[in-house]
């Protein structure tokens, strides 16, 4: 990583790794004290407070983040993947190359969604350890469930992604079937996140039997399907309109007016989508 230009001036592309990691230091520096504060031994720790801003304040924080990134990667997949479909269509390579645009920002915003939902775990595990006991005890099962997605979308993506080139004429159909796999371990994965927050808001009476029955039931409540339609379509709604808004960013710094004319178009379809 290059920390200044070669005629010597600040390089901007760090800007967002200085931010992030101001972010996290924003993010653990109250957490210091709270640990710090050790329970007697006698005794289990259910809840602990992060002084000044408070333990819901934080876990909101950064499950916002987290949600807001994960909805722009479960749903550009889906028009990056309609908008590929219409350019084999077609015959009009302007379509896969808004594909693959589309595409393209998704690698950046996968790993750090990862990193959001890895500190939000932690935090959760740190500051609700009865909670989270709890949930993982009803859950479990889909806890592997969600790991072996996690796992195969990550697979597919990359694969989908660096193939893009390898991948073209007699190859494309195996091109467009790892679109659809990538969409649907991403739904899958939604719909998964869904039971446990919809759990939480409309739980339901745990009959005994074995651990898969108890998970399938918790899963299984009155607002997991209304709660899955919604975020589904909000997704796509959000990937639209931020893919709308990254055209409008490389509009203004294209060069020529080819350029020009690519990502007026694809701040258009991004529009679009997220109006539609």
């Amino acid at each position: 990583m290059r920390y200044y230009t070669r005629d010597g001036h600040f390089s901007w592309n760090l800007v967002p790794y200085i931010l992030l990691f101001l972010v996290l230091i924003l993010t653990f520096a109250p957490l210091a004290s709270t640990f710090a504060q050790e329970a007697p031994a006698s005794s289990a720790v259910e809840y602990r407070d992060v002084p000044g801003m408070g333990s819901r304040n934080l876990i909101w924080v950064v499950a916002q983040q987290h949600l807001l990134l994960a909805g722009f990667v479960l749903g550009v997949p889906i028009f990056a993947w309609v908008c590929e479909i219409v350019g084999v269509r077609t015959k009009d390579p302007r379509y896969d190359k808004l594909a693959k645009e589309f595409t393209k920002l998704l690698t950046s915003a996968y790993a750090t969604t990862a990193l959001f939902g890895g500190i939000l775990l932690f935090l959760l595990i740190g500051l609700y350890p009865k909670l989270m006991n709890y949930l993982t005890d009803v859950f479990f099962p889909s806890f592997l469930v969600y790991s072996a997605l996690f796992l195969l979308e990550t697979a597919t993506l990359y694969l989908y992604w660096y193939g893009w080139d390898a991948m073209q004429g007699r190859k494309k159909g195996m091109h467009l079937f790892l679109g659809f796999l990538l969409n649907v371990f991403a739904f899958f994965i939604m719909i998964v996140q869904n039971s446990w927050a919809t759990f939480q808001a409309s739980p339901v009476v745990l009959a005994e039997g074995n651990m898969w029955a108890r998970a399938w039931a918790a899963t299984w409540n009155p607002t997991w399907w209304p709660v899955n339609v919604h975020r589904l379509i909000a997704n796509v709604v959000l990937g639209g309109f931020i893919c709308g808004a990254y055209a409008g960013l490389k509009y203004l710094m294209a060069a020529d007016q080819d350029e020009r004319v690519h990502y007026d178009w694809m701040g258009y379809v991004g529009n679009f989508i997220g109006v539609f």
